[in-house]
């Protein structure tokens, strides 16, 4: 053999690259039909999780049910609608609902967009001690909130409702309308705060700088050039608030529902468990397909308001810089109200529910009172069996939660980054969930497993499948945003190398996306904690959790010490859960 020749194959040269051109060819085509297979797999899923629910609420709005399960009755009817319509009830509620939105919309905008003005605009001392500490409720339940909130502002031995007696000389009372947008308008700051901060802190100072040039005083150049600059975020920011105002159940449920003050949450809850007679169903799911369709306009407004949100870009990479504006005389004063604000709107409420939870009854912080605090409340909680199970309970439908909403969150987000138009479709489907409130989603799933001869009515897994349900789409688009920001050439070069699509997956894409997943889970864990509505709808004396003993034991036994002991206990969970988040989402960035 001579030297630099090739060694013979016994294959042509034309032959050899017919079969490799048509290895090639069928590559593709074997890759389509698993990526085909894959996306139906996931559609079937997805259909199972929420139009199968959504199809069971409809049937049910349709039946004159009354007393009666949906699917014993035969043939439909209207009648649930014109009921509805007809009574005088659904002009309240929808009032009730509309104060309650409105009211909790403003109270956060106003203070998120001062906040995020505050930290990302201006010289304000104390800005990262005080950023993170007004973010504080992200880790409180709502319904840990709703409760502490009611202890702080208690007018016989709250805290907060005894200091503004003696300097302003007159009572509150938390369980009205405007305690329900206060403590609601202070739960969804955070939320906004975060969408707003960005949009202030890219903002390019030169724009107010030309005002000032043209004689612009500081109020001019925040109502006609800052406001309107960042006006696509903040109406954006607002019409999502308005979506989770109108599920948000637990915070109207305790301040509202002991004065019989309904917004559509409650009622339809009320409609189905009510405090005396029996449920009216098919009344309960006509109010819920309403409350459905409400949601569904704002969150298609919204849509339409982040996809138009570039005609006001205000950030190019040229010559763009941002410098804080300087308050002068005016640091220490803001400084000093934010610092007020976190103090009685965050640290005040969360120390009382602390304070009550080591205490033998309700009574008011004070020095003289030290002598008889105990751990009373917590012993009863770990040794009594009915609360030793719900806090399993609780942690079991928290880690499954977490566990299957991160499988197959990655699994939708992996069919939307690499599923092409059919698993971009059925990623958009998802969003479907976004306008279905929690006490909707309940009441639809409760129907449904009703109806099927499947046995998870009673148990863990019926709580596990809607909160799964509901934490999908969240998840899911925590996830595909860590997988757009992966170079495809990683991939390319993984199957240049010979290695298989699984191998590529498992070896290059897993490994990278790794972190956003495992914060999806914690974030989904901190969630499933608090979450109210869903449990407290399809919970059984076998399944209750502690969110849904919470509810009881201020509803019905008034035992505050015990019910603050399981608040607190509740509240460390989310919160070691969402500072984990939060230090992975850091250590991601350094």
């Amino acid at each position: 053999m001579q030297s630099g020749t090739q060694p013979s194959t016994g294959v042509r040269p034309e032959r050899q690259d017919r079969v490799q051109a048509d290895t090639a060819d069928v590559r593709p085509k074997r890759q389509d039909r698993v990526l085909a297979g894959v996306n139906i797999a996931i559609g079937a899923f997805l259909a199972y999780l929420v139009l199968f629910p959504l199809g069971m609420l409809v049937y049910s709005s349709l039946k004159d049910s009354e007393f009666k399960l949906p699917f014993q009755i035969s043939g439909f009817s209207l009648a649930n609608f014109t009921q509805i319509f007809s009574s005088e009830r659904l002009l309240e509620v929808t009032l009730n609902s509309l104060i309650f939105v409105v009211g909790t919309v403003v109270v956060a905008l106003v203070i998120s967009v001062s906040l995020a003005y505050l930290f990302e605009r201006t010289d304000m001392p104390g800005r990262r001690v005080l950023a993170p500490s007004t973010l504080a409720p992200m880790a409180v339940p709502a319904t840990v909130m709703a409760v502490a909130w009611v202890l702080a502002a208690n007018p016989a031995n709250g805290p907060i409702a005894i200091a503004i007696e003696r300097t302003l000389g007159f009572t509150i009372n938390m369980y009205s309308l405007p305690g329900m947008i206060l403590v609601a308008g202070i739960f969804g700051v955070p939320g906004m705060y975060i969408m707003l901060a960005p949009t202030f802190a890219r903002l390019n100072l030169e724009f107010e700088e030309a005002a000032a040039t043209a004689g612009a005083g500081w109020l001019t150049r925040t109502r006609k050039v800052v406001l309107p600059l960042t006006l696509p975020s903040i109406s954006a920011a607002s019409m999502l608030l308005v979506v989770i105002a109108l599920e948000e159940f637990s915070i109207p449920a305790l301040l509202g529902m002991p004065n019989q003050i309904y917004v559509f949450s409650s009622y339809v809850q009320a409609a189905l468990q009510p405090p005396s007679g029996l449920p009216n169903y098919g009344r309960a799911s006509a109010y819920g397909i309403l409350l459905v369709l409400l949601s569904l306009v704002m969150i298609a407004a919204y849509r339409r308001q982040t996809r138009e949100a570039h005609r006001f870009r205000v950030v190019s990479g040229k010559g763009y810089r941002s410098t804080p504006v300087r308050l002068g005389r005016w640091r220490i004063p803001m400084a000093t109200i934010v610092t007020l604000y976190v103090f009685v709107a965050i640290v005040v409420p969360i120390l009382t529910l602390v304070w009550t939870s080591l205490t033998p009854f309700l009574q008011p912080i004070s020095l003289d009172s030290l002598d008889g605090l105990s751990l009373a409340s917590y012993t009863s909680i770990f040794t009594d069996p009915n609360l030793s199970k719900a806090v399993v309970n609780t942690l079991v439908i928290s880690l499954l939660t977490a566990t299957l909403t991160a499988c197959f969150g990655t699994w939708l987000a992996l069919a939307s980054a690499r599923g092409g138009r059919a698993g971009q479709a059925l990623f958009d489907l998802s969003f479907l969930v976004f306008a279905i409130p929690s006490v909707v989603l309940g009441m639809a799933v409760l129907f449904l497993y009703l109806f099927l001869p499947i046995p998870v009515y009673g148990t863990v897994w019926i709580i596990v499948i809607a909160l799964t349900t509901r934490y999908i789409p969240r998840g899911s688009r925590m996830i595909q945003t860590s997988l757009l920001q992966l170079d495809p050439g990683l991939e390319e070069v993984g199957r240049v190398s010979g290695a298989s699509s699984t191998t590529v997956m498992r070896r290059v894409i897993f490994p990278l996306i790794a972190p956003a997943v495992s914060r999806t889970w914690m974030w989904v864990f901190a969630n499933a904690l608090g979450e109210l509505p869903i449990a407290l709808l399809l919970s059984s004396s076998d399944n209750r959790t502690v969110v849904v003993l919470l509810w009881d034991m201020i509803g019905e036994s008034a035992d505050y010490p015990e019910a603050s002991a399981l608040a607190v206990l509740l509240l460390a969970l989310s919160s070691v859960s969402v500072w984990w988040v939060n230090r992975r989402g850091f250590q991601q960035h350094i």
